[in-house]
């Protein structure tokens, strides 16, 4: 048996050996994928991004059908309106590009175009940031077979340390509160529910929506501020009800190259996913593009 340790793909808690069942009271689930909330891109009013149609509100039910998924994408209901959507490319990794939605609510210096990377806060604990291109932006890939990935039970992880040791993404909902949350990197496997976008939605981005860069104080650097990634769930609210101190972004995926590990580490990129991805976020000229 080899020696190395699949940490980038911890087990499916409740999954049979061949991975097609889960452990529900009093029996067997054949299809436990259809039970879980598959994320959707919320539009939202941009001239950076690709331009909304109409606003569109879904909530999936416990079963959903692929099918019901389709026919969920936003219509286009002009010849003008473009259909064509920018190259992709495909990669194991990607580092995640800010594009503001809302340009009237930028920041002065401007987060538009500017990167993601992490915020340390303790022992194998971090944050979500931004910084520019040279402040070490992260390197992430997804972690799962191409079934976990289409039906949203892939991870979202980063390598970091040394040796290096997988990150994963997940967020935290903050206290008093039932709108944001807090995008953490924290070493181990992550959390289920993060990811990039897939059929059917046109873009390749984070989800779920809607993600924000927020100004605000790190306890852990006695009250420093810091520009916070954060995810809000706003319902039926537009990105009007997101806070002042935040400015609501999409976080579109660029083509990057996953390192390899060195030998003798103790984990592996073999469920790493190749996934779409953009050579050149900045280049793209959203104008030209269907809207989303």
């Amino acid at each position: 048996m080899s020696d190395q340790i699949a940490t980038t793909r911890p087990p499916v808690r409740g999954m049979d050996s061949r991975g097609l069942r889960e452990a529900v009271p009093g029996g067997w689930d054949p299809m436990p994928s259809w039970r879980c909330i598959v994320a959707m891109a919320t539009p939202v009013i941009t001239t950076t991004s690709p331009p909304p149609h109409h606003h569109l509100t879904m909530y999936l039910s416990a079963i959903v059908s692929l099918a019901s998924l389709a026919a969920a994408s936003p219509i286009l209901g002009s010849r003008d309106t473009p259909t064509a959507t920018p190259p992709t490319s495909k990669s194991q990794g990607f580092q995640l590009v800010v594009n503001v939605t809302d340009l009237s609510r930028d920041f002065s210096p401007s987060i538009h175009q500017t990167y993601i990377n992490g915020i340390h806060v303790g022992a194998g604990l971090s944050l979500l940031g931004v910084g520019s291109k040279t402040d070490h932006p992260r390197t992430f890939y997804i972690n799962g077979t191409a079934l976990e990935f289409h039906f949203a039970n892939s991870t979202v992880l980063s390598d970091a340390g040394t040796p290096p040791t997988p990150w994963g993404l997940r967020l935290a909902r903050d206290q008093g509160s039932d709108t944001p949350s807090t995008a953490h990197l924290d070493a181990g496997p992550g959390a289920r529910g993060v990811g990039l976008t897939r059929w059917s939605v046109p873009y390749t981005f984070m989800y779920p929506e809607t993600y924000a860069v927020c100004n605000e104080t790190v306890p852990y650097y006695a009250g420093r501020p810091f520009l916070v990634v954060k995810q809000f769930a706003l319902g039926l609210r537009g990105p009007e009800a997101i806070p002042g101190n935040c400015v609501p972004v999409r976080l579109f995926a660029q083509c990057a190259e996953l390192d390899d590990l060195p030998e003798g580490s103790l984990f592996s990129h073999e469920f790493a996913y190749e996934t779409e991805c953009y050579e050149d976020v900045a280049a793209i000229e959203w104008p030209k593009y269907r809207p989303w």
